[in-house]
């Protein structure tokens, strides 16, 4: 296996309950992973139910993660300036059915991937002082700068994934941009069975 020399952070917000966007957003979560040539992290970074969405209220604010669970996403943000918060018994439902944890605002999650180890940390908590440091401001959507060599992830709008690439071990940004999802970007079939089959089992708690 050659050596790591770069990581890739691709992040997502702001789904607020519609799931009809995640087949789209996956095509090109998978274009972009097929870009990278290091290891490649995928946040999702809050607001990922909406008041207005049937589908949260239905299933108290599960339904979106357990798609977002199936689309690989190493870890996703709850709490903070969400305008629609999961509830702790319906977030404490899902932490057995789940291979991806939460990050839980203004806490440390350590995660580690391929023998690394990084520590997200949404909001203000207290930082550890070793291994990388992903940190989460959804009060600014402004990417880090080139050259930076810390990272802060800001908010990310609809329909949009945001990409950072890093040297390794330096930790320095060597790129970041937002890549919209175009109309013409086709669904993917596996995520799109999935949401099917989610919005199906909703349906079912909305009758009851």
């Amino acid at each position: 296996m050659a050596e790591l020399s770069t990581i890739t952070v691709l992040t997502t917000a702001n789904l607020k309950g519609d799931l009809s966007l995640l087949p789209r957003l996956f095509t090109l979560i998978q274009q972009e992973r097929r870009a990278s040539s290091g290891l490649v992290l995928l946040f999702d970074l809050g607001d990922t139910c909406a008041l207005e969405a049937w589908i949260c209220h239905a299933t108290q604010g599960r339904a979106p993660f357990l798609v977002l669970d199936g689309m690989g996403y190493d870890a996703a943000v709850i709490g903070g300036p969400e305008q629609v918060p999961i509830p702790p018994s319906s977030l404490g439902r899902l932490a057995g059915q789940m291979v991806m944890p939460f990050a839980i605002w203004n806490r440390v999650l350590r995660l580690a991937k391929r023998g690394i180890t990084f520590h997200l940390a949404p909001g203000n908590p207290p930082l550890p002082e070793i291994s990388p440091v992903i940190r989460v401001d959804r009060s600014t959507a402004a990417l880090p700068g080139v050259g930076e060599s810390s990272l802060m992830l800001g908010d990310v709008s609809p329909e949009h994934l945001a990409r950072v690439d890093l040297s390794w071990p330096e930790w320095t940004v060597q790129a970041a941009k937002l890549v919209p999802v175009q109309p013409n970007t086709p669904p993917d079939p596996t995520i799109l069975t999935l949401v099917e089959f989610v919005e199906n089992e909703a349906r079912g708690y909305a009758d009851l």
